[in-house]
């Protein structure tokens, strides 16, 4: 009777022979060029049967040619990019329109997402989240733009038979707001539309000089309480330096109407400020104050990192640029309260 010793070798022995016969099998299968060439096809129906069929054959086929009808979903497009690493050649074709959707919170105390989309132009695009369909529009100048309230998970972009995906970037955390200008009419409405609309305001109001009228616990401007401040006039210059240090780390500027002309703010400016252009007819009636009525002070020779926001009367009436980590809004409306003043519905 074959002892302990000579049960366990025999084993062995015939563990190793089997190791080296699946070794020399797969070395033949390796080097075996002789076989006819496995060519495989799917199209956007039947892709993701395919791709599991031709992972499951043990031998991955030499070349994979895909049709696609509508856009692979995120894991089709992993496998296809897996059975490509595995040494497969995989071509596909198709004729979907290109598209691409980003997703951004809306810096307001309202909330919001602001959806971008790049579409052909003429182009239907309809977004939607996991609860269904939130908006639809048509594309021009290459996309569409939609504001939405909220959305559930991912926002899904449709283009034709194209898909694109996109998930809102993190909450934005909002400051208060800064408003600098003389005491009148124009800070009054600045500070009551800024209120309005969910903002928690800071005010200081110059009356007289060295009379200022405040709204607020002031404190130095820094990112860490505003996120902007509006330099409605000339009472703004005194603090001009420690606005610009205030927008170089990061934080917003509005220069309204005569602030973009100052000396203090020459550096922040999107440009330099013309004459002042009066409409030839003051409207009057109640309600008929628009913005192409208001008095206007033209934006011109904007540097060449700015921006154009808004074109009137042929004059460039808004621009915007970065300095530092800040941005910085110049905007030539002048006496915007006659506006808020009008009484109109908007």
């Amino acid at each position: 009777m074959p002892s302990r010793a000579e049960i366990r070798g025999t084993l062995e022995f015939a563990l190793r022979a089997t190791s080296l016969v699946v070794l020399a099998w797969m070395l033949w299968l390796s080097l075996d060029r002789g076989r006819l060439e496995r060519v495989v096809s799917a199209r956007s129906t039947n892709l993701a049967a395919a791709l599991r069929d031709w992972s499951a054959a043990g031998v991955a086929p030499d070349r994979a040619s895909i049709r696609l009808d509508s856009t692979p979903t995120p894991t089709e497009r992993d496998w296809m990019r897996a059975l490509a690493h595995s040494g497969s050649r995989v071509t596909w074709n198709g004729s979907l329109p290109a598209s691409a959707v980003s997703v951004h919170p809306v810096a307001s105390p309202r909330g919001g997402l602001k959806v971008l989309v790049a579409a052909p132009s003429a182009n239907r695009v309809t977004i939607e989240d996991e609860l269904g369909l939130i908006e639809g529009a048509t594309a021009t100048s290459g996309g569409a733009r939609f504001d939405a309230p909220s959305a559930v998970g991912q926002v899904l972009a449709k283009v034709g038979s194209t898909r694109a995906r996109a998930i809102a970037a993190d909450s934005i955390r909002l400051g208060r707001v800064l408003i600098l200008g003389s005491a009148g009419w124009e800070s009054k409405f600045v500070v009551s539309a800024l209120e309005e609309a969910g903002w928690k305001v800071d005010a200081e109001m110059r009356v007289a000089p060295s009379v200022d009228v405040t709204q607020g616990a002031l404190s130095a401007i820094d990112t860490s309480r505003y996120s902007a401040v509006v330099a409605l006039d000339g009472s703004a210059a005194l603090r001009a330096a420690e606005i610009n240090r205030y927008v170089a780390s990061g934080g917003g500027l509005i220069l309204a109407g005569v602030t973009g002309s100052l000396d203090g703010f020459a550096s922040v400016r999107a440009g330099t400020t013309g004459r002042v252009q009066v409409p030839s007819v003051l409207e009057a009636e109640p309600g008929s104050t628009t913005l192409a009525s208001l008095s206007l002070l033209p934006i011109g020779s904007l540097r060449s990192d700015a921006v154009r926001l808004d074109v009137r009367r042929g004059v460039i009436a808004a621009a915007a640029r970065r300095h530092g980590s800040g941005k910085v809004v110049q905007e030539g409306d002048v006496d915007t309260w006659r506006w808020r003043l009008s009484g109109g519905d908007e």
